[in-house]
């Protein structure tokens, strides 16, 4: 679940966006009429995304972004939707690493949802990813093989294409993930292979038999490994 901020006093304007916006995968899970208030609450609440208006009292947008912690900062770098009835903050906005994008009110609706879903997405994949990587952790895989990778990648992939049927990796997945790295699929499979053998040699038979739900010392192969995490983070 993507948790957004937002922060503008026109409330017609919020509620159609919040209508808009909240759903099984997103939710807006504060709303701020000022710049004060969204100062208060980014110290006691951690969010994934600020949408955030110019013009508010007690301090602006502008003076909002100013007046975060360097912590906050690192946090919500590319996090930041701006949104304002006047253009002529666009080049200063756009040049701030916190900004993702910039709005212009007025704007429809749709596109308005549609931009900001943009950023859920990507919100939403970066999460997912380090679900992926925590699972894979669990089993022992080293983060330092270049083969995790790929797998995570590849679990990555079936994830956000759950139509697709994974009936054979070297065939369905690992030439699309060797476009992405502008490799071979001969070198993913064999780096994820390696990452797995790794795996199965230092891992403890205990976990893996716990991991996998296997009533012995069975070696799981890789599409093993992708069926069972891929279960574990739907």
């Amino acid at each position: 679940m993507v948790k957004i901020l937002l922060a503008d006093d026109n409330l017609i304007f919020c509620k159609e966006l919040i209508n808009s916006l909240d759903n099984q995968h997103t939710k807006v899970c504060k709303l701020c009429t000022s710049g004060k208030e969204v100062l208060n609450v980014l110290d006691e609440l951690e969010v994934d995304i600020i949408v955030l208006d110019i013009y508010m009292p007690q301090y602006n947008g502008i003076d909002v972004l100013e007046k975060l912690s360097r912590e906050q900062k690192e946090r919500y770098a590319q996090s930041i939707i701006v949104i304002s009835g006047d253009n002529g903050f666009v080049p200063q906005l756009l040049c701030n690493p916190l900004i993702y994008d910039y709005i212009i009110k007025g704007t429809n609706q749709n596109e308005v949802v549609a931009r900001i879903n943009r950023l859920v997405k990507s919100k939403n994949i970066l999460k997912k990813k380090k679900e992926i990587i925590n699972e894979l952790a669990k089993i022992g895989y080293d983060v330092n093989y270049k083969g995790i990778t790929y797998l995570v990648s590849s679990i990555l992939y079936l994830h956000m294409n759950q139509e697709k049927w994974m009936d054979n990796l070297k065939r369905d997945v690992y030439p699309v993930i060797a476009k992405i790295y502008n490799t071979t699929p001969h070198n993913i499979k064999c780096n994820i292979n390696n990452a797995t053998e790794s795996m199965y040699c230092k891992c403890a038979s205990k976990v893996l038999r716990e991991y996998f739900n296997f009533f012995d010392d069975t070696k799981p192969t890789v599409k093993m490994v992708i069926y069972t995490v891929l279960n574990k983070i739907a």
